[in-house]
C-alpha cells in the first residue's frame, strides 16, 4: 500500500508541482541576484551601504551609492551635514535626533530612507540616503532602480524562466502519462485482434498498475475462455464421433437382420428372436440419441435445472424403494442409511433422480464379485454428503481417472455390456450444475461414489 501511494500519478503531481514551487523560488533569486551583480558590477558584497565605507571612514564605493540613486552624507557630533559624497537631493543641513530615527525607520513615511553608519577606528559618522521608493530596507532588500543604467526590470525574464519551466513540468509530465497510455492502446488493439496472448509489462505509476494488471488478467481470461471453447468443441466432435461409431453396430445389425427377413433366410422358429434382436439393437439406438441429447443440453452453459426445495430424506427413500427389486434380484443386500430428520436443498427432481439412478445401477450391474449395495446419506458440516457403495471388485485405476468422460468404458471385470458410456458424465454435469461435485474413491475395499452438495 505505501508503495502504491508512493508511487501513484496524485503523488507524481504533487511532487512535480513542489518541484515545480522550488524551481520558482530558485528563479527569483537568481534573477534577483542577476541584477544585485549588474548593480554592483560583478561583487554583490559591494551592494550593502557598510562595504561603501571603510573602517577608517572613507568612501571608496560611491558609486554603489549613485546606482540606487542615492548619496552619502558625513555628520558631526551635532548631527550637521559636513560633507557630502554624490549628489545630495534634499536640502536638509542638520537633523535632530527624531529625525534622523525615523529616517531610518522602515515603518517611516519620509520621502527618503537613511542608514545610520559608524567607522569603526574613527568617531566619523556617515548617513546613507535612498529614495524609499528605490529601495526598502526591512530585512529585505527589494531593488527596483539601478540608477545610471537605466531601469532593468527583473520580471519579464522571471516569467520566461517560469515559461521554460512550465514546459519541462508539461514533458516531464506527459512522458509519464503518455507512454504507458501508448503501451496499454498498443496492447488493446493486438487483443481487439484476437491475440489473447497479449501481456502488458510495464512499470509505472499505481493507477496504470491497476490498468496493467486488469488488463492482463481480461487477457488471461479470454485466453482461457479461448482454449476451452476449442476443447468444448473438439470434445463435442469426440462425442459425435463417438455417437456415430456406437450408432453403427446396431443399425448395421438391424439392417442384416432386416435383409434376412426380408430375403426369407430365416427359419420360422428363429424369427422371433431375430425380432427380438431388432428390438433390442433399436432400443439401443434410442438410448444412445436420448443421453446423448441430455449430455449436449446438459453441457450447454446457458441450461440451468428447474430447482425446487425438497426434502432429500423423504426424495432418497422414494428413488431407493424404485431400485429396491431390481438389486435384491441379483442376490444382493441393499442397505440404506438416510436420517430422520429433514435435510432440505434445492434440486430439479427429474435430473437428480438421473444421478442416483445412474450410480444404483451401475453398482448393481458391475457388483460381480460382491455381496451388498448401500446408500448413505448424512451432513457434513454446511454439506448434504451422498454416498453409493458397493463392495464388489475395484475400479481400474487408469479407467477410474477418465470414467466421468464421455463414452469412457473399462475393459476389465467391471465393463459395460450395453451401456451408452454416459451416463457418469451425465451424472457429473448434473451434479456439478446443482453446484456439487461428484468423486469415486475406493475405501475400505468398498467402491464408493460421493455426491457433495
Amino acid at each position: 500500500m505505501d508503495l502504491k501511494i508512493r508511487k501513484s500519478i496524485f503523488t507524481k503531481l504533487i511532487g512535480s508541482f513542489l518541484l515545480y514551487a522550488v524551481l520558482i523560488i530558485i528563479t527569483f533569486v537568481v534573477c534577483v541576484l542577476i541584477e544585485a551583480l549588474i548593480i554592483s558590477e560583478g561583487k554583490i558584497t559591494k551592494i550593502s551601504p557598510e562595504s561603501m565605507i571603510d573602517e577608517r571612514g572613507n568612501v571608496t564605493n560611491i558609486e554603489i551609492a549613485q546606482n540606487l540613486g542615492g548619496w552619502i552624507e558625513e555628520l558631526d557630533a551635532d548631527n550637521k551635514v559636513i560633507q557630502v559624497y554624490g549628489e545630495k537631493l534634499t536640502s536638509n543641513r542638520q537633523y535632530s535626533n527624531d529625525e534622523i530615527l525615523k529616517m531610518c525607520s522602515s515603518f517611516s513615511d519620509t520621502e527618503y530612507i537613511g542608514i545610520f553608519i559608524s567607522a569603526s577606528e574613527d568617531t566619523r559618522r556617515f548617513l546613507c540616503v535612498y529614495d524609499r521608493d528605490m529601495i526598502k530596507a526591512d530585512g529585505t532588500i527589494i531593488l527596483n532602480d539601478i540608477g545610471r543604467y537605466g531601469t532593468i526590470d527583473i520580471f519579464p525574464l522571471f516569467f520566461v524562466f517560469c515559461f521554460l519551466e512550465i514546459i519541462f513540468i508539461s514533458m516531464y509530465l506527459k512522458k509519464k502519462i503518455k507512454k504507458p497510455l501508448e503501451e496499454i492502446s498498443v496492447g488493446m488493439e493486438r487483443l481487439k485482434t484476437g491475440d489473447s496472448s497479449t501481456r502488458l509489462e510495464i512499470k509505472t505509476e499505481a493507477e496504470f498498475e491497476e490498468i496493467v494488471n486488469t488488463f492482463n488478467m481480461m487477457a488471461e481470461q479470454l485466453e482461457k475462455e479461448k482454449l476451452e471453447k476449442e476443447q468444448m468443441t473438439q470434445k463435442k466432435n469426440q462425442m459425435l464421433l463417438e455417437l456415430s461409431h456406437d450408432i453403427k453396430t446396431p443399425i448395421a445389425t438391424i439392417k442384416s437382420c432386416a435383409n434376412a427377413l426380408e430375403e426369407g433366410l430365416v427359419p420360422e422358429e428363429k424369427v422371433p428372436e431375430y425380432y427380438h434382436i431388432i428390438e433390442a439393437k433399436a432400443d439401443r439406438v434410442q438410448a444412445l440419441s436420448e443421453d446423448m441429447f441430455v449430455m449436449l443440453k446438459m453441457d450447454n452453459p446457458g441450461y440451468h435445472p428447474q430447482l425446487e426445495k425438497v426434502d432429500m430424506c423423504e426424495y432418497l427413500r422414494k428413488l431407493c424403494t424404485e431400485y429396491y427389486d431390481e438389486i435384491t434380484e441379483k442376490g444382493l443386500e441393499f442397505d440404506v442409511e438416510i436420517p430422520e430428520e429433514r435435510l432440505e436443498r434445492m434440486l430439479d427432481t427429474n435430473l437428480f433422480a438421473r444421478v442416483i439412478g445412474n450410480l444404483l445401477t451401475n453398482a448393481g450391474k458391475y457388483n460381480q464379485t460382491g455381496k451388498s449395495v448401500g446408500v448413505r446419506l448424512f451432513q457434513e458440516k454446511e454439506h448434504m454428503v451422498l454416498e453409493v457403495r458397493d463392495d464388489g471388485e475395484a475400479i481400474d485405476k487408469t479407467f477410474a481417472e477418465q470414467m466421468f468422460q464421455a463414452f469412457s468404458r473399462a475393459d476389465s471385470a467391471r465393463k459395460t455390456d450395453g451401456g451408452t458410456g454416459l451416463g457418469l458424465a451425465i451424472s457429473k454435469i448434473i451434479v456439478e450444475k446443482h453446484g456439487g461435485t461428484l468423486e469415486y474413491q475406493w475405501e475400505n475395499e468398498v467402491n464408493v461414489f460421493r455426491v457433495i452438495l
